[in-house]
């Protein structure tokens, strides 16, 4: 028998990883090991910091997924004291640490059956959950609720990369069916407690714009929480763009809202803190000003290698004949080069960003000098004037370098445009950005093998969405068929999101100009750019209208979204376009769209039940 990994080796502080050690070691092939949480002491600070959730509406039952070696279950279990729980697990390896749990106590009930793919939850709920049913449904809102039954579920990794069944389609599905009423939903829509890989946690809270796909924009939709409770330290991908200063900005307003609040963290919960890339003496062939950004793995290679360099005392490697220390010195050398190269190119990503964000500023200053008729048409000229130039030099500047510098560029101009709106991060589009606090600090050992990140989120349904309420107040004949419209656009927003917005209108309305599209969704406006109308001048917005000038239609502007990427829309932008598509004489089918819009819709896309075919 080969030797253990010592990510696999059980740990005397933790119990529970001696009794998982078997489990795991059976485990072969594409089987991945399922990663537990293993520290009483952490669920006990997650069920603290949730329990103002829980204890508003307390469910009375518990529908437990893939609860595996139970340790949250139990806990979960103790603290809500619930009517009945029920316990389903695929898996029999855990039996004997399941079968225990559920002889403990006599609302627990254990259950074998495969939970991924199984949208008719009818039999389970009639046999092992008899109390639930239509009078548990709390009809005082436009969504259905049912506050009487609580998700918890373990979702586990997905076998391979190419496995259809990950988390983010579960909990997108899981969404879907909370509109429709069916499946877990099926006696009003209920809240979750999900654990789930960390990499997938940003399926559901998006940390940047280029997260923005169909499940966490459902999210943004119908959620009143998505709250992400608890995360290990592992590496956001999203600090290779976004600038410093932006990301803690970020993390002090999370702080005021946390303190204002009186939610403390245990000083063992506190996440470590984000370190700044230090400055060096080597600043390479181009001396470009020092840009402050986070601390990533690739900052930690770079240092470790520039530090083995100097150990040496060696300035070059023609100082030594030792092949071993030239060999250190080369690889010093191109630590500094690629900190260098690291150094200017998030320069130069932040120079367009501040360009395309000043740009905006000046089209919001326009809107609004073109809604004072005080003032003259010179004015507007020398704003549009300012705006020409600023596009001049935004283009001269992206020229002027070689391509490798922009990496990413698009991302951090996206995010910078959706911070500057966003009144100090309490009216971001992102859920994660207005989070209420921090997310406890999983200690690496905490969880079981030890191998990869599991994050810990809350997920509660809104029963009045206000992105959907203008979809609920159409005809009831309509309302169907445009929630279906919509959903299938956000999939679009998910693989087409560097789409430009000008672009994905044309393909909607062929025959459409940009300005009708602001007319009928002022939204549209916000990041638009915006030139005066030939023989117009300043007008006001017509009478009663209490709309900031940036932010909505003016007959006397044309409008340019051709630099508008498709992933900035806000949903209600989004609801907008399907209300008016689904209104659309020429409208296509939501597959024929999808596919107009350069994507491929599926069975397991849309969230419906697969086909089976029925033996002969």
């Amino acid at each position: 028998m080969g030797r253990a990994t010592p990510s696999r080796l059980p740990l005397p502080q933790f119990p529970l990883t001696t009794k998982l050690y078997p489990i795991i070691t059976k485990q072969r092939g594409k089987l991945k090991p399922r990663h537990q949480y293993v520290s009483e002491e952490l669920i006990d600070n997650v069920l603290e910091r949730v329990s103002p959730y829980l204890r508003r509406n307390p469910p009375v039952d518990i529908l437990d997924l893939w609860p595996g070696a139970g340790l949250l279950s139990s806990k979960v279990n103790d603290f809500l004291q619930p009517r009945r729980h029920v316990l389903v697990e695929p898996n029999h390896s855990f039996d004997d640490l399941l079968i225990p749990l559920a002889q403990s106590r006599p609302c627990y009930n254990l259950v074998h059956e495969q939970i991924y793919g199984k949208f008719d939850w009818s039999d389970l709920f009639a046999t092992q959950l008899p109390e639930q049913g239509p009078g548990n449904r709390n009809n005082t809102g436009t969504i259905p609720k049912n506050d009487t039954l609580l998700i918890l579920a373990n979702l586990p990794d997905a076998v391979s990369s190419v496995d259809h069944f990950r988390p983010r389609g579960w909990c997108l599905n899981f969404m879907h069916s909370c509109l429709k009423q069916t499946a877990l939903n099926m006696y009003g829509a209920v809240r979750i407690l999900a654990t789930m890989p960390f990499s997938e946690v940003s399926s559901m809270l998006p940390r940047s714009v280029t997260d923005r796909a169909r499940t966490g924009l459902f999210a943004e939709t119908i959620g009143l929480h998505t709250i992400e409770l608890a995360k290990p330290a592992d590496p956001e991908r999203t600090h290779q763009w976004q600038g410093w200063n932006d990301v803690n900005n970020n993390i002090k307003r999370v702080a005021e809202r946390a303190a204002a609040h009186g939610i403390i963290t245990p000083p063992t919960r506190e996440l470590p803190p984000l370190r700044v890339v230090p400055q060096t003496a080597h600043r390479g062939r181009k001396d470009f000003p020092y840009q402050p950004r986070v601390f990533t793995d690739l900052h930690k290679n770079i240092f470790a290698n520039i530090a083995a360099g100097d150990a040496l005392g060696i300035d070059s490697a023609r100082s030594t004949s030792d092949p071993k220390a030239k060999e250190i010195i080369r690889k010093r050398s191109l630590a500094y080069s690629t900190l260098c190269r690291d150094n200017s190119a998030s320069y130069f990503r932040q120079k367009l960003a501040n360009v395309v964000v000043e740009l905006d500023e000046v089209g919001w200053a326009f809107a609004r000098a073109a809604a004072d008729p005080k003032e003259s048409v010179e004015t507007l000229k020398a704003l549009e004037d300012r705006m020409v130039s600023l596009k001049s030099s935004f283009t001269t500047l992206f020229s002027s370098q070689h391509f490798v510098m922009f990496a990413l560029y698009e991302h951090t101009i996206d995010d910078g445009r959706l911070t500057r709106i966003s009144n100090n991060f309490d009216d971001a589009d992102l859920v994660h950005i207005r989070r209420p606090f921090e997310p406890l600090y999983i200690h690496p050992e905490e969880i079981y093998p030890r191998e990869s990140g599991r994050g810990l989120i809350y997920f509660e349904p809104d029963p009045n969405p206000p992105a959907l309420k203008k979809i609920f107040d159409l005809p009831r004949s309509m309302v169907q068929d445009v929630l279906d419209r919509y959903f299938a656009l956000l999939a679009v927003v998910g693989f087409r999101g560097r789409m430009p917005v000008a672009e994905f209108l044309e393909t909607l309305f062929p025959l459409e100009a940009i300005n009708d599209h602001v007319r009928d969704i002022p939204s549209l406006a916000t990041f638009a750019e915006r030139r005066l109308k030939p023989g117009y001048g300043p007008m006001p917005l017509p009478d009663g209208s209490t709309s900031d000038p940036a932010f909505t239609y003016q007959e006397n502007v044309d409008y340019d979204l051709s630099g508008v990427r498709l992933r900035t829309l806000s949903v209600q932008a989004l609801v907008d376009i399907a209300i008016k598509y689904e209104k659309f004489p020429e409208k296509l089918t939501i597959v024929g769209l999808s596919r107009a819009l350069g994507g491929a819709m599926t069975q397991a896309q849309s969230g419906e039940e697969p086909l089976i075919s029925k033996p002969k």
